[in-house]
C-alpha cells in the first residue's frame, strides 16, 4: 500500500472526482486507515458499520454456497453508498448524492481500491 500521506491525497481526489459525500479507506475489522467525512461524523462508528456490512453479506453468500460480494450498494432516498474491497485487509468506501452517476463513481471506487490495494 502506498505512504499514509498520499492515501490522504488519493482519497480526497476520489471525493472530488465524484462530488462525493464521504471517503474513506477501513480495515476489513473496522478501524479507520483514513477519512474524508463531513463534520460531526463519528468515524469510527461509520468504518465500523461499514465493515460490519460486506461481512454480514459475505457471511449471506457463504451461507448459499456462493463467492464473497466484490461490493455492497446501498441506496436510500438522499445517497448512496458503495463499498469494495481494496485488497485483503481494506475497504473503499464512497457516500455520493442519489443523483450520482453510478456508473461513473463505481468507476471511479474500483479504480482507487485497486490503486490502494493492500495485501
Amino acid at each position: 500500500m502506498m505512504a499514509t500521506g498520499n492515501v490522504g491525497s488519493v482519497i480526497k481526489d476520489l471525493k472530488a472526482r465524484i462530488s462525493g459525500i464521504a471517503t474513506a479507506l477501513v480495515s476489513r475489522d473496522g478501524l479507520v486507515l483514513y477519512a474524508d467525512v463531513p463534520a460531526g461524523v463519528y468515524t469510527e462508528t461509520f468504518a465500523i458499520m461499514c465493515a460490519t456490512i460486506l461481512g454480514a453479506a459475505a457471511t449471506a453468500n457463504t451461507e448459499l454456497n456462493r463467492a464473497a460480494p466484490e461490493r455492497i450498494v446501498v441506496e436510500g432516498n438522499d445517497s448512496k453508498t458503495i463499498i469494495v474491497g481494496s485488497g485483503k485487509k481494506a475497504l473503499l468506501v464512497a457516500v455520493v448524492d442519489q443523483t450520482a452517476d453510478v456508473t461513473k463513481v463505481l468507476a471511479e471506487v474500483a479504480k482507487v481500491a485497486e490503486l490502494l490495494k493492500a495485501n
